[in-house]
């Protein structure tokens, strides 16, 4: 059997557009969805990434962020579609611990195993992050550091990946964060890549036109060197042959040979990505 991926749809970010686009024109803001995914077989469920803790803790960060949600768009509640409870889940995997990827892991109980990068925690908690990693999420991992089988912390700087279970992989990613993973998951349809914010937009980074032949773009919002960040979305972009991409903040597309060739058409041309479709339980787009 193979896992089937659940996307958890858990509201929005509105934020500047230069955080995404270097110097972007103007001082307009942008919404992105935020997504978490369930991943089923058979008795085995897996969470990744968890959204914000509430729309207002944004806020903390500036450059005019905010987060929007609903009242169904809480992550018991998008569990809840799938007739999943939290004590239901078996392993909840941290693409990274920013303020929009770990703010609802408290829900879950420590039986659940929290899975996460070791040096992504290293920095969450080393000064040097900022308002990016609030403390009332960097706290409760830390509980779980010393509740057994809590929290699985996995070394893949120095690793070739490490599998959580069979069909599912962590690998580093090497960029965005100085911790951040890929998830990587086999499904009916293929590989699926869960890539957290190393593609932000899909549009600005991956198909626009740039002065380098088949270059890659960047976003204004990574921490590692700039050439780390170059570096990382093209191992990523070339990770296999065929893939599907599943960024945290746009939609997912079908990768063949570092190029997209699906899925794109669902944002719209000159977008950032943003809330204009609705989610199937697949988690591809569907207009709404």
């Amino acid at each position: 059997m193979t896992w089937t991926v659940h996307t958890l749809d858990l509201g929005e970010v509105e934020l500047n557009q230069r955080r995404i686009v270097p110097n972007g024109e103007g001082l307009g803001v942008v919404r992105v969805p935020v997504q978490g995914w369930l991943l089923t077989k058979g008795e085995h469920k897996v969470v990744v990434d968890t959204g914000f803790r509430n729309p207002d803790i944004l806020k903390r960060i500036g450059d005019r962020a905010k987060g929007i949600e609903q009242p169904h768009q809480r992550l018991i509640e998008q569990l809840k579609i799938h007739g999943v409870e939290p004590q239901d889940v078996n392993y909840v995997l941290h693409t990274h611990l920013h303020i929009d990827h770990a703010g609802q892991t408290d829900i879950f109980p420590m039986s659940t195993t929290v899975v996460v990068n070791r040096r992504e925690l290293e920095y969450a908690v080393s000064g040097l992050s900022g308002p990016s990693y609030p403390p009332e999420d960097i706290k409760h991992i830390i509980d779980r550091l010393h509740t057994p089988n809590a929290l699985w912390l996995l070394d893949l700087e120095s690793t070739s990946g490490e599998h959580i279970l069979p069909g599912i992989r962590c690998q580093n990613a090497g960029g965005h964060t100085e911790g951040s993973m890929l998830v990587l998951v086999d499904t009916e349809q293929g590989l699926a890549v869960f890539c957290g914010d190393l593609v932000y937009s899909v549009r600005h980074q991956l198909m626009t036109p740039t002065i380098t032949h088949n270059d890659i773009g960047l976003t204004s919002n990574y921490v590692v060197a700039r050439r780390s960040e170059k570096a990382a979305m093209k191992r990523l972009m070339q990770i296999a042959p065929k893939f599907f991409l599943y960024p945290s903040h746009d939609w997912p597309v079908t990768i063949e040979y570092s190029k997209v060739v699906e899925g794109a058409e669902k944002t719209l041309p000159g977008s950032l990505g943003g809330c204009w479709c609705r989610m199937t339980s697949m988690g591809y787009p569907e207009e709404a």
